[in-house]
């Protein structure tokens, strides 16, 4: 799978990526809960959520597979 880079996906790309970045060392419950929450148009995170698999990349980074979470995200933190 190609990465988008960060001047196709721009905003989203930066901020969803450092957003859930924390997720890969400090499991927090409340930052996924809130990927949610901002997916519906309920929470303004400052990007946008433009489809579930982000949601279910996140999940993948706070389960400790950063493979999987990177296959469903254009975030990029695993070696290659």
């Amino acid at each position: 799978m190609v990465k988008l880079d960060e001047k196709t996906i721009g905003k989203v790309h930066t901020g969803f990526c450092s957003y859930v970045q924390d997720l890969l060392s400090e499991r927090n419950s409340e930052k996924l809960k809130d990927l949610v929450l901002a997916y519906n148009g309920i929470k303004d995170l400052g990007f946008d959520i433009p489809t579930k698999d982000y949601i279910k990349g996140a999940v993948e980074y706070y389960k400790g597979n950063v493979s999987g979470g990177d296959e469903l995200t254009p975030c990029d933190f695993g070696d290659d």
